[in-house]
């Protein structure tokens, strides 16, 4: 048999047993206690251990991941909120002022996570089927 008629063959071959892009896609929100997250990540866990796990970002509440395993995944948000970590000796004055007496030093000290890892429907399982998907997260305190 010719080359060029081989070299077809071996690409239908190929695309019949499913070596065309891997995975599903999955886009959507999420927020926690009402409130998009503005920057993190989502992660994608395959429940049975079979294929791969994956992640992308959060950025203003919207996350888009491809090449997700189809099948139940183990979905788990990690989020941070931007940190000041310099401000100038005025500021920090203030704040220790506003603070004064309330024995509470937040608001000194920004507090860097924004969903702690136990928040409701943070480690829940979802069911991602073939092709693309749509998920809206909405993650709530313990």
């Amino acid at each position: 048999m010719p080359l060029g008629p081989c070299l077809l063959l071996l690409c239908l071959i190929a695309t019949a047993v499913g070596c065309g892009p891997a995975g599903s896609s999955v886009q959507g929100t999420v927020s926690y206690q009402g409130t998009p997250i503005e920057k993190g990540m989502v992660t994608f866990t395959p429940v049975e251990g079979k294929g791969s796990v994956v992640g992308c970002n959060i950025e203003n509440g919207k996350f888009s991941a491809t090449g997700v395993t189809p099948g139940k995944n183990v979905l788990t948000v990690a989020a941070v909120k931007s940190v000041t970590f310099s401000r100038s000796s005025d500021e920090m004055s203030k704040m220790a002022a506003s603070k004064a007496g309330k024995g509470s030093i937040e608001g000194l000290i920004d507090p860097a996570d924004v969903v702690p890892a136990d928040a409701k429907g943070n480690g829940a399982e979802h069911m991602i089927n073939e092709g693309s998907n749509t998920l809206d997260l909405q993650l709530s305190k313990p």
